[in-house]
């Protein structure tokens, strides 16, 4: 059931689930009815962060569900400081991401708990996500090939898509949960990057799997997404990398980038930019030599643009 509004050490809530919205109150009903229809066995919260949305979202979702926490951000703060403000109030022993336009399946979180107390060691898990038909979409990171009829129990990966991930709350406190300076891409892979040289154990399974309309949350704004992406990109490289490191690594990318805006350019250009598959990624491309070529300037991408006062 439903966790209590003041959990005391003996009532908490085994599972808190983090949903981050802006925007996408269809699917976020979705993935709340899911919980609850699919994880009534187990005793668990939903808290909603909901980044500044604008079609009603927390008034509606606010009057349909009694016991979901909601968090209104006055604006779109990203999805990981988000889910920090979410974990902050979360009681739970594990969080479990689930981004607004994903969906626990019949088996999901009795598989999951099974897992963890038979792993007692585990620290983050992810499992498959699946398309609406059914079929595979990544869920790991780093071109991981996986396949649904995996022998494996729990298999060692570098990373897990945060589109839905099991994270032990001692863990994300002792990491202090996302870095806020990424705000829609990479900061799964930071985390799981940082859980991994703490020491924590990062498993995948193939046992259980989550629904996941891909890219719901962000169809909208394509070219902002792809400036987002790339920003996100930048950002993890200067993290990592030493100055003379990142300016050679962005040299290497900055020719590879050239050749691919030219080549989808020219397959565009036979095709009579008739073919999506071809005019899309040159589109993509195009734009992202517009933001470099003026600086780079924010506003481009999905953040909002602070104001000077």
């Amino acid at each position: 059931m439903p966790g209590s509004d003041n959990p005391t050490a003996e009532n908490a809530p085994r599972f808190s689930f983090l949903i981050v919205s802006y925007n996408t109150l269809p699917l976020t009903r979705a993935a709340v009815v899911s919980i609850e229809k699919f994880a009534s066995s187990f005793s668990y919260e939903i808290i909603l962060a909901d980044n500044g949305s604008t079609d009603g979202s927390v008034a509606a979702l606010k009057n349909e569900f009694s016991n979901l926490k909601i968090i209104a951000l006055e604006e779109n703060r990203g999805f990981a400081a988000a889910n920090n403000a979410a974990a902050k109030i979360a009681t739970g022993d594990w969080l479990i991401l689930m981004n607004s336009d994903a969906e626990l399946l019949a088996g999901t979180m009795t598989t999951i708990a099974d897992l963890l107390e038979r792993h007692p060691q585990l620290d983050v898990l992810g499992g498959h996500l699946l398309n609406a038909d059914g079929s595979l979409q990544t869920s790991v990171l780093r071109n991981f090939h996986l396949v649904r009829d995996e022998k494996r129990e729990l298999v060692e990966v570098s990373g897990i898509v945060g589109a839905f991930m099991v994270v032990r709350r001692a863990l994300w406190e002792k990491l202090n949960g996302m870095d806020e300076h990424f705000f829609f891409y990479g900061e799964d892979s930071d985390f799981c990057h940082r859980a991994i040289a703490s020491g924590a154990m990062l498993r995948w399974s193939p046992r259980f799997q989550v629904l996941h309309h891909r890219n719901g949350s962000s169809r909208k704004v394509n070219l902002r997404s792809v400036v987002e992406n790339w920003e996100s990109h930048h950002y993890i490289w200067r993290k990592k990398m030493s100055a003379e490191e990142y300016r050679a690594n962005l040299r290497r990318f900055t020719i590879r980038f050239f050749f691919k805006t030219i080549w989808f350019f020219a397959f565009s250009v036979l095709t009579l930019f008739l073919l999506r598959a071809f005019t899309g990624r040159f589109q993509k491309y195009f734009h992202l030599w517009k933001w470099h070529l003026r600086g780079c300037p924010p506003g481009w991408g999905l953040r909002p643009v602070k104001k000077a006062v």
